[in-house]
Formats: structure tokens, sequence, C-alpha cells
């Protein structure tokens, strides 16, 4: 397994993720969009159980990245820029059955391929960034409209407050960038136990059945998320 993460994150996060995967790329981009979330792979990446798209001008350290490990991909159609359109195209959230994102701000290479899956509309267009999927209709957000949008809808939806949440260039991150979900494990760039919710946020992950990773000793980063790759998912480069 391959890891994705920002290259600005904790050094200690960084050492430790790579105890647990076979590869890490530190991401960074430069000039393309504002230094705040220029190293985030959630503004480049699109990732689901079958699809992994990825922006035309994403640096190409990503891309010698995944041909060096065999990684099957497809380009988008739309570059990522600085502007607010232009950095939350690939920003949305696959599942099984659903795919989540703010009405008619998706790449199109992205929509054309979750037709089967039901849209559901979110005020938030950092859709990835504020909102993580457990599995089985469980997600955390940091956004009270996601939050209300999905128990609108049935779905089990805990909220934590994005305070105590660091990113660069802003008073606070967002939930969805702190972390990532791989093998029933999700790892967090930072330790959710310094937060003033840690203790809640805790409890409601252990119910879904999912065991929490800290990866450094310092409070919730936003670094875009950790994207968990598979290597050599493709008998060819694929790109």
């Amino acid at each position: 397994m391959l890891a994705i993460i920002d290259s600005r994150a904790p050094a200690e996060a960084i050492s430790n993720l790579r105890q647990h995967v076979d590869g890490v790329l530190l991401f960074h981009s430069e000039e393309i969009t504002s230094n705040a979330i220029s190293g985030h792979p959630d503004i480049f990446i699109y990732q689901d159980q079958d699809n992994l798209i990825v922006a035309p001008n994403a640096p190409t350290s990503l891309i010698d990245f995944f041909k060096k490990h065999r990684v099957h991909f497809i380009f988008g159609e739309t570059n990522v820029t600085e502007d607010f359109e232009g950095n939350v195209r690939y920003n949305c959230l696959g599942t099984s059955h659903y795919f989540l994102h703010r009405e008619g701000f998706t790449e199109p290479a992205i929509f054309r391929l979750i037709t089967k899956k039901e849209f559901i509309h979110l005020p938030q267009a950092y859709t990835r960034c504020s909102l993580t999927h457990l599995g089985n209709d469980q997600y955390i957000t940091s956004d009270k409209g996601i939050e209300k949008k999905l128990k609108e809808k049935g779905l089990d939806c805990f909220y934590f407050s994005p305070e105590e949440i660091s990113i660069i260039g802003h008073p606070h991150g967002f939930f969805g960038g702190t972390n990532g979900l791989w093998n029933g494990k999700l790892f967090f760039i930072g330790n959710i136990d310094l937060h003033q919710n840690g203790g809640g946020l805790r409890k409601y992950i252990a119910q879904c059945g999912i065991e929490i990773i800290s990866l450094s000793n310092t409070l919730l980063y936003d670094g875009g998320g950790i994207f968990f790759i598979p290597e050599n998912n493709s008998g060819t480069d694929s790109i």
C-alpha cells in the first residue's frame, strides 16, 4: 500500500506513516493554487472504490510516483486553479451508494463515472475536506450544513468542531483533511485526544468498529487528507 500526505505535515506524522505502508509521497505543488492548500492531495485527486482521477496540472512528482508504482489512474479535464471554483472540482466524496458534492462544481470526468451512485447535493463544495466516510453510511463532518443534510437523508453523522484543527494561513481547518481510512484503521495527522471533543470522537469511531491511529502528538492538522493507494493496481502504466 502507498500513501500520499502533505509534505508540510508534522515530521513525526510522516515518519510514523512510513511504518504502515510501502511508500509515501510527500505532496506539494507550487504556483497552482493558494499556499494554504498547495500541499493538499484532495484538491488534485478524486478517489473512490473504483476510480482514481487526477487533475491534468497535478505536480509531476505525483505522476512520476504513480508511474513508478504502476498505479492506474486517469486524468480529468479541468486544471486546478487558485480561484474557488478551480480548487473544488476534485474535492468530492464517493461511497458504494452515494456521490456527495455541491451541485455544479464537480469535475466532468468524475461526474461521468459515478452515474450509478445517488447524488447528494451538499452546501459545501470543499466536501472531502469537510467529511470522512467510515463505511456503513456513517460519517464525521466539521460542517454543520453537511451534518444537517446527511441527517435529513437518514444517514448517521457525527459533528466534530473545526476549532483546534490547524491549517496553514487560516484560523482553523476541516476535519476530513486530518485523516485517511485504510484497512479498518483511521489514521490521523495529529492526536484527537488533544482536541476538546476528542473523547466524544473516539467513542463514536469505536462504535463504528474502526481503530484509531494517531500519527503524531500534535493538534490535528488539515493537510488535505491521507490518500491510501494500492500499488500495482494495473498490469500497465495507464494514463
